[in-house]
């Protein structure tokens, strides 16, 4: 009997594990399975794709548009306000700090932007539009609601920080109608805007005409009491000059002739001021005439309400170009991806379960 021992298998001697590699060699066998069933699955995949491409399509084609115009604008120019900052002026009347037509300008263009971009307001127009009470016809007041609550939310004011003016975006179903609408929101607005400032300046008006009228009033007073007081020293004067006799003026070394001493001018001289001054008329001063001057202004100043401008274009509603949605060939091609990832998950994960089915069948 042989005392030799039995031979080792080879990987035993060497001592070297070739088993580690297998996995790796395994990875790079799947891979190559994978695409190979992504490849036999092909049809099935690009008929994926074709399927949600086609329902992308439908959505694009049939889906409602929306476009949206914008208009760039800023403070109004003097030309556009000039009848506005003139009622403005009366009212503030002379000052040593008169209030410039930039403040006036700024001013009307802070009460636009704060009124157009109000939602009261925009949606008061919204809903007096024929636009929107086409859209809404036959929808119940929720859904009219929602509708309304849409269309607002879309219609923007940004201001640029740097420059101070302010884009304005109003959206619709087409081109023209986005167009239409912004320029007619921009036009009532403007209109509202005129008629509240106008109304308050109407009533500065009017309120500035009572205090000038008091004023001269007042005036007109202290001159009629001054002349009463004039007369009633002449008469006074000329009372002395009888009992004293003194028929012509008897002035000689006199320095300065008042109340006191009036009646030394003689009794014909007064009687002859005495018959003129009460046929004279009364005399005022110059701040009488100064606010008679006002007066008459303020009173003929004629309100331009339909011509007053409360904002300046610097860029003019138009037709859009392009439509904000839907994107078709966007649209269109997400919907390739999509059917391109189920086609291949679905292939994938077919295939994952049938190699499980097998891996169970073999253990068995």
């Amino acid at each position: 009997m042989s005392n030799k021992a039995p031979s080792q298998p080879l990987a035993m001697q060497s001592g070297v594990d070739y088993s580690a590699y297998h996995p790796q060699n395994r990875d790079e066998i799947d891979l190559f399975e994978l695409l190979a069933q992504l490849w036999k699955k092909k049809l099935w995949i690009v008929g994926c794709m074709v399927a949600t491409t086609l329902i992308a399509g439908i959505y694009a084609f049939t889906a409602k548009e929306q476009w949206t115009s914008t208009a760039v604008i800023n403070a109004p120019t003097f030309n556009t306000m000039a009848n506005y900052y003139q009622g403005f002026r009366l009212v503030e009347g002379e000052t040593d700090k008169p209030t410039t037509s930039e403040d006036v300008s700024i001013k009307l263009f802070q009460q636009f932007v704060s009124l157009a971009s109000s939602y009261n307001e925009i949606s008061q127009f919204v809903r007096d539009t024929e636009y929107f009470k086409t859209l809404s016809s036959g929808m119940t007041p929720q859904e009219q609601a929602r509708l309304l609550e849409d269309i607002v939310d879309n219609i923007k004011f940004a201001k640029d920080k740097e420059s101070g003016v302010y884009t304005v975006s109003f959206p619709a179903l087409t081109a023209e109608q986005a167009k239409m609408l912004l320029t007619d929101y921009m036009s009532t607005v403007n209109k509202n805007v005129g008629k509240i400032q106008y109304s308050q300046l109407a009533a500065q008006i009017e309120g500035r005409k009572q205090s000038v009228e008091n004023q001269m009033a007042s005036l007109k007073k202290i001159a009629e009491e001054q002349r009463e007081e004039e007369i009633e020293n002449i008469k006074m004067a000329l009372a002395i000059a009888e009992k004293a006799n003194i028929q012509k003026p008897d002035t000689a070394g006199l320095a300065k002739l008042d109340s006191s001493n009036m009646f030394l001018l003689g009794k014909d001289a007064l009687m002859a001021m005495s018959s003129s001054i009460e046929k004279q008329p009364l005399t005022l001063s110059d701040k009488y005439y100064e606010l008679q001057g006002q007066y008459m202004a303020l009173t003929g100043f004629k309100s331009g309400d339909e011509k007053a401008q409360a904002f300046s274009y610097l860029k003019n509603p138009m037709e859009p170009v392009t439509k904000d949605k839907p994107k078709k060939a966007l649209i269109l091609v997400l919907g390739a991806l999509l059917g391109g990832i189920l086609g291949a998950g679905g292939v994938l994960g077919m295939g994952a379960i049938t190699n499980t089915k097998r891996s169970e069948s073999v253990s068995n």
